[in-house]
């Protein structure tokens, strides 16, 4: 599969170095330092195991390149930047058309002491999901992958490399079974919460509650995740 990956940061390399070792196609893209960006996806690529002739086969392009590469589009930009890349797209004359996007992102800010905040003003109102299908309407919208801390996505790090559920929402019958597919091969197990975008406000939401646990029941200490189990013997 044809995966392009815009504004690739930790859940990005994280996810692209999963699925390029499943054997897809990667195509990998930032909007500042990308240079750095190859350096980022080599260092974690030999700590994960990837042999030299996966790691060769990453490819690097613009947003715009990305974006039209990819049969899946994967959306990872840090919040606060992402109304200016959707209208660098647009200008660039993407439009996604029929096309997959997963969007991966919560309304997150960092200040300058790197103390994090969620902008519940806008997360009352809607979700990145949501701009992202109104600013391309004939795109194949999805969340998925924003229920857990970005390191935790690396499924080495749960037991026998299964980690939790992944809920995912949106898109269409036709397209879930490849975001479920995608979310199998970076090792984890997929959960289909319907086709209504407004699910994805929830989604964002838990990330309130994640806080809220952050801050006082494990005092900073962000090395857990949010699990759905069935009771044993329930099929």
């Amino acid at each position: 599969m044809k995966i392009g990956i815009i504004n690739t940061g930790n859940i990005g390399t994280i996810l692209a170095v999963a699925w390029i070792s499943k054997g897809h196609d990667i195509m990998l893209s930032k909007d500042t330092h990308p240079k750095q960006l190859q350096e980022r996806i080599q260092k974690f690529g030999l700590e994960y195991g990837l042999g030299e002739a996966d790691g060769g086969r990453f490819r690097y392009g613009s947003l715009a390149e990305a974006a039209q590469f990819g049969d899946v589009v994967v959306f990872s930009p840090y919040f606060p930047r992402l109304a200016q890349l959707l209208k660098d797209l647009q200008n660039s004359g993407v439009s996604l058309a029929g096309k997959i996007v997963i969007d991966t992102m919560n309304p997150s800010i960092v200040d300058a002491d790197f103390n994090h905040s969620l902008d519940t003003e806008y997360m009352e109102r809607t979700s990145t999901t949501e701009d992202i299908q109104k600013t391309f309407p004939e795109a194949i919208v999805f969340k998925a992958f924003n229920t857990m801390p970005a390191p935790l996505l690396d499924a080495r790090k749960w037991v026998s490399r299964r980690g939790p559920v992944q809920i995912f929402v949106g898109g269409k019958s036709s397209s879930a079974p490849t975001v479920q597919k995608l979310i199998e091969d970076a090792g984890f197990r997929p959960v289909f919460a319907g086709y209504d975008l407004k699910a994805a406000r929830m989604m964002e939401g838990l990330s309130i509650l994640f806080h809220g646990l952050l801050d006082n029941e494990y005092k900073g200490d962000f090395n857990f995740s949010f699990d759905i189990i069935k009771p044993k013997g329930d099929d």
